[in-house]
């Protein structure tokens, strides 16, 4: 009987971290970046959200660093902002998300976030990326930048 409960502990624990996602990234932290190859539309940003929230609650992935790094980013939800960018790979359309925190109490060191790429080495589950293709509805190539 322990064991059921604990379970269903964790369980309900994994559904909050996970409910949510999509709206806990407030719309003043999100920004769609203009491309060259092309410009995804509000709806398909919205999209690429709702079908992020489903990878992380069920990540296509056994590798451990990665499970562990997604387990802190859905417990830090609230905490990032994310760029949208319409890039061409493999000769479809995808939009690759980018992920990175939002201001501190101090200096915004990324103050041009909604005009040009962030782009940073390290920072771990803080930042990372993750490519939406609104297509096939699915994602791909989620990276952490701690990844070792």
């Amino acid at each position: 009987m322990k064991t059921i409960f604990a379970i269903l502990a964790l369980f309900t624990i994994h559904l909050c971290a996970l409910a949510g996602f999509e709206t806990d990234i407030r719309a003043t932290n999100r920004v769609i970046l203009k491309s060259e190859s092309w410009t995804p539309t509000a709806d398909q940003a919205q999209k690429a959200l709702a079908s992020i929230q489903s990878f992380l609650g069920k990540p296509a992935t056994t590798n451990e660093y990665q499970l562990r790094e997604i387990k802190k980013i859905l417990a830090h939800s609230r905490n990032y902002r994310v760029q949208f960018v319409g890039i061409i790979r493999d000769g479809r359309k995808v939009i690759w998300c980018n992920f990175f925190p939002v201001a501190g109490k101090g200096k915004d060191e990324f103050q041009n976030w909604r005009k040009e790429r962030i782009v940073v080495d390290d920072g771990g589950f803080f930042y990372w990326q993750i490519e939406y293709d609104p297509e096939a509805d699915k994602c791909s190539r989620f990276y952490s930048n701690g990844y070792a």
